[in-house]
């Protein structure tokens, strides 16, 4: 659904979509790419979200989100917009696909990180992921993924519709023994910036260019 000037729109009007088929609508390039079930009502007011030429809008199912690699998606469209150097992706990449992962286990799927405790943790932790992908409420959740720039700096923050965390539990260091918050720890040491908002339910990240 294209818009006009610098709020071009593609919406995609289909129940399963393959990486591919998103590489191509953000590489028309729109300024905003949402998926729509076919049978779901409103999926929010996506068309409120502030976006411009400098940005892009990704809003996906937790469904769709989990078996695409969205964390790639959006860092090789950053490249192909040349908004960053292959050099700087592999950094990006890895702190975005942390707070993806976040956004989808333990916010959307609202797994807790103990799971892994467990003497099978693992198994436990996996077993518990496809349980709550097979709940068609958890499944069509969304995890929404904004990108802004300016000629300095990259910001990119990303959401979910879980029920959010006490963040003063953060830790600042990773204590050797805990299995939760590290990757808070890790996007820290990586980022320009780190800050979670709205209860937990939103991480935002800063890249300097």
């Amino acid at each position: 659904m294209p818009g006009t000037g610098a709020r071009n729109c593609r919406v995609l009007l289909v129940s399963e979509i393959d990486r591919a088929s998103l590489a191509a609508a953000l590489r028309e390039p729109c300024s905003a790419l949402v998926e729509v079930v076919a049978d779901e009502g409103p999926v929010g007011d996506w068309a409120a979200v502030a976006i411009s030429t400098t940005g892009f809008y990704v809003s996906l199912t937790t469904g769709t989100s989990f078996g695409l690699q969205m964390a790639a998606l959006v860092s090789d469209e950053l490249v192909s917009r040349a908004v960053i150097s292959r050099e700087q992706r592999s950094v990006i990449e890895l702190c975005l696909q942390e707070a993806v992962a976040n956004a989808i286990v333990h916010g959307n799927l609202g797994i807790s990180s103990t799971a892994k405790d467990h003497p099978e943790g693992y198994r436990v932790f996996s077993q518990l992921v496809n349980e709550r992908l097979a709940d068609p409420m958890l499944r069509r959740r969304r995890i929404e993924v904004l990108t802004r720039w300016s000629g300095q700096a990259l910001d990119i923050s990303v959401a979910d519709q879980g029920d959010g965390f006490d963040t003063s539990l953060i830790p600042t260091e990773i204590d050797g023994t805990s299995r939760s918050g590290r990757g808070f720890v890790f996007m820290r040491a990586l980022a320009g910036r780190v800050a979670v908002t709205d209860g937990g339910r939103c991480v935002s990240l800063r890249f300097a260019l």
